[in-house]
């Protein structure tokens, strides 16, 4: 009778924790989903007007991802081990530039794409940590390309934010930290220089577009 009972209380122990990690999966899946369809509502708005004014789209973009994106996390790990001997300024400068960097690869990306359908799929793995979930999305294009997209959230004061993204296996993080640590190399491990750069580079795609 007591081993029965043991027996019952671990399969209702591991019944709402997959019940509790699919809540959670769901959670993060709602945010992920309504990210995707005000991207596409933003994208078809601006795609009827010719021509197209980029600056116009990722500004309509930046509202978007201000509210779905943790910066702040990602521009960390994008400066990876060199965080630490970044100065608080030079820290929050390059969270300010690493975003722009983000919205104008949104907005080109999205323009490039032009999607007409997605799929969320579901949870193949129960995430370790409720607060970090794996939110993946088959996407096609209207011309018939597919590719997956890996969203990577967190959840923090209440919110789902994502943190990285994987599209048809490339890692955006780990792309962007490769190219912060060459231009690293390249400056003689001068922080201060690659943000400077990097904003550089930023301005200079402002005036091309």
């Amino acid at each position: 009778m007591q081993r029965f009972f043991l027996t019952f209380l671990l399969g209702m122990s591991l019944a709402f924790q997959s019940l509790t990690a699919q809540a959670t999966w769901q959670e993060a899946s709602v945010e992920v989903r309504q990210t995707i369809e005000d991207m596409i509502v933003v994208i078809d708005e601006h795609r009827a007007q010719e021509p197209v004014d980029l600056q116009s789209v990722i500004q309509d973009i930046e509202a978007i991802v201000d509210r779905d994106v943790d910066f702040e996390y990602i521009s960390k790990w994008v400066m990876g081990k060199y965080y630490r001997q970044a100065s608080d300024a030079q820290r929050n400068k390059f969270a300010v530039v690493f975003k722009q960097t983000l919205i104008r690869t949104y907005a080109k990306s999205l323009l490039e794409f032009d999607v007409d359908t997605y799929d969320l799929v579901g949870a193949n793995i129960v995430s370790p940590v409720d607060s970090k979930q794996i939110v993946s999305v088959n996407v096609v294009s209207k011309a018939g390309v597919g590719y997956t997209l890996v969203n990577y959230m967190v959840k923090s004061e209440g919110y789902w934010k994502l943190v990285n993204v994987m599209l048809n296996g490339i890692n955006l993080r780990i792309t962007f930290q490769n190219q912060f640590y060459e231009m690293m190399q390249r400056s003689r491990y001068d922080v201060g220089r690659v943000v400077d750069s990097w904003e550089a580079k930023i301005d200079d795609k402002r005036t091309k577009n």
